[in-house]
């Protein structure tokens, strides 16, 4: 809390952010369409992942129930949606950051050659 105190620090935080705002700018050839499509089919993807499971696995779990007259197999459904969602997930965010950490090293040795 010390450091926020002192009179400079916020000029300085926002000198640094003006900064980077900067050098983005003068990134060539952004394109934002490209960067916006990507992010979009991430969270499909995502939306996806998490919807499907639990509407079939608890849609077959009521149906089960309505079967045999019980009401405990949409919990077995939905605890089951859960872990397999749980597990999708964690592969799919697991491949991403792996394809994150090689784009990482590539931009690393573009720049040790210049």
């Amino acid at each position: 809390m010390a450091v926020l105190r002192k009179p400079h620090f916020s000029v300085k935080l926002f000198s640094s952010i003006l900064d980077n705002m900067i050098e983005t700018d003068k990134k060539p050839n952004r394109n934002y369409s490209y960067e916006s499509a990507r992010v979009m089919s991430v969270a499909f993807e995502l939306g996806f992942i998490i919807a499907l499971p639990i509407v079939l696995l608890g849609l077959g779990g009521k149906w089960l129930d309505t079967k045999y007259g019980t009401g405990y197999y949409i919990y077995i459904g939905i605890a089951l949606a859960i872990i397999l969602t749980s597990f999708w997930m964690y592969s799919r965010f697991k491949a991403f950051i792996d394809k994150l950490k090689e784009a990482a090293k590539g931009v690393g040795k573009d720049s040790e050659k210049k």
